[in-house]
């Protein structure tokens, strides 16, 4: 049963909105693993504004934006952060919201800003890079922001981009765990995550409430379960 830990605003919003679309779709792991199980859900949480364009408006990333600074707060510890990068393109207007809520004041106090990054087209494939021209600064303490988190190589492409200018990633901050192993690649290489809440506890949420049925919600647990 559901356990209340999603917060309802947000997982109601995002559904609503259509974010979640059923059905069997590739992913960015895919393109590695052309022969991975496809996934019996898809959830798009960006904007209509994105070269992918999703269903998502200002209003609800305000809204993500307070969760995600509730979530820090809970779960983040002590964690020390000078400035946010938002990791391309899905990150965009998460961090945009963040900085606009006064909800930043209860993290840390002090001036933040706004890390650029920049992709790079290479053999018909894009990689996360450092944006040219963009002054970074040596020791600069650095949360890394995304809307979800599946498999971690896009996460790691973003570390890395960051770490090579002389900053410090102090930790990675998701609405969504996908619970595919992002978190635990993560982890292994030192890295924190911070997510609002799990895809289980969402669809969890979802069926308690009637959204899905119980053999949408048993069709999309099981491909969790076994992937």
């Amino acid at each position: 049963m559901y356990n209340g830990k999603v917060y309802t605003d947000v997982a109601d919003r995002i559904f609503k909105r259509g974010a979640f679309e059923f059905g069997a779709f590739s992913l960015k792991l895919h393109e590695i693993n052309p022969d991975a199980p496809l996934p019996p859900f898809y959830l798009n949480l960006r904007d209509r504004n994105n070269p992918k364009p999703g269903s998502l408006v200002d209003s609800d990333y305000i809204s993500i934006a307070r969760c995600i600074f509730r979530t820090i707060s809970e779960k983040g510890g002590n964690i020390v952060f000078d400035a946010i990068a938002p990791i391309l393109r899905a990150g965009d207007p998460i961090v945009k919201a963040m900085m606009r809520i006064e909800e930043m004041t209860d993290i840390n106090q002090g001036d933040y800003r706004i890390i650029m990054l920049a992709k790079e087209e290479h053999n018909d494939k894009r990689k996360i890079v450092p944006l040219p021209g963009f002054k970074y600064k040596s020791g600069e303490r650095v949360l890394l922001a995304d809307d979800l988190v599946t498999r971690a190589d896009t996460k790691f492409e973003a570390i890395r981009a960051i770490e090579s200018e002389g900053s410090v990633i102090v930790g990675l901050v998701v609405l969504v765990d996908r619970q595919q192993g992002g978190r635990e690649q993560l982890k292994k290489a030192g890295y924190d995550l911070i997510s609002c809440f799990t895809i289980g506890e969402l669809f969890d949420y979802y069926r308690a409430t009637g959204k899905i049925n119980e053999d949408k919600y048993q069709e999309c647990i099981d491909y969790i379960r076994d992937n």
